[in-house]
């Protein structure tokens, strides 16, 4: 090999090195913002939707968060309902929907940093305003444990998986969601030492058999965001009393969308309790 050559190979190496540190010094100083997706603002409130609902605030290490309750049928379970990493309140109309036609009273709420709540977002802080929105429930509404029913979407049901370890709600699910933040990179970035470079964990697979309440896990086999098989290794993971409620379609809508299927499958489960 020439002079020359040799010149360009170790160029190129170099060129390499720097590239494969510079996307892993980009994944791990700017994962925070590749994780949470907040948006600001609400667009619509339930009254638009032709709901009946109280917009409340409640407080998280300081910061004040927003929220909904949206009343049901005093007798039925009270939802409450844990969002994606991209969702505000006012682009839940659909889950709410569905809640609502089985009587399910819901209480949603935006983490810090989405729509009117303040703060910033981050997996510590999820975690603590999770804990507020149970204390809200439990004690300024006074809604016993066994009547909450704890429901996260996506990245919301790590907050409804670490939420469920430390309080027993009557029940646990989760749609869509992944086992871990660590897992989703590996498969997305295989070439890069992502559980070294993870600070966001959202260990769903974990903890989530420490949890002591019926779980039921909604997946979709067409989800394009949380690959099928997270929802599986899950179920696997989960204690018995468990469930799994299939569904078609994409992440956002599968469930949604799912019809009376998949109204039917979550009717059963809730009856069950």
């Amino acid at each position: 090999m020439g002079r020359w050559m040799r010149r360009l190979v170790f160029a190129l190496l170099l060129c390499g090195m720097g590239a494969y540190g510079g996307m892993a010094g980009y994944l791990y100083f700017f994962q925070t913002g590749m994780v949470f997706k907040p948006r600001k603002g609400i667009e619509a409130t339930p009254e638009a939707w032709g709901m009946t609902y109280e917009a409340v605030t409640f407080e998280s290490e300081g910061h004040r968060l927003h929220g909904w309750w949206i009343p049901g049928d005093p007798k039925q379970p009270v939802v409450l309902f844990f969002h994606g990493n991209a969702s505000v309140l006012s682009g839940l109309r659909d889950h709410v929907e569905r809640f609502r036609s089985l009587g399910l009273s819901v209480f949603l709420f935006d983490y810090r940093g989405y729509g009117l709540s303040e703060g910033e977002p981050g997996e510590a802080a999820v975690y603590a305003d999770s804990l507020a929105a149970w204390n809200y429930l439990t004690r300024v509404r006074q809604i016993p444990a066994v009547r909450i029913v704890d429901y996260g979407h996506s990245l919301g049901g790590g907050a409804a998986t670490w939420l469920a370890v430390r309080h027993a709600p009557a029940a646990l699910i989760l749609e869509g969601t992944f086992q871990s933040v660590p897992a989703i990179g590996e498969e997305r970035y295989p070439y890069l030492p992502i559980r070294r470079l993870s600070r966001i964990t959202f260990d769903n697979l974990e903890r989530i058999g420490q949890v002591r309440v019926p779980v039921l896990i909604i997946h979709s086999r067409d989800d394009e965001v949380i690959p099928w098989h997270h929802g599986r290794a899950l179920f696997d993971a989960a204690a018995e009393p468990k469930s799994f409620l299939e569904t078609r379609g994409r992440h956002h809508t599968s469930f949604s969308q799912g019809g009376a299927e998949a109204e039917a499958g979550l009717r059963r489960f809730l009856a069950s309790l």
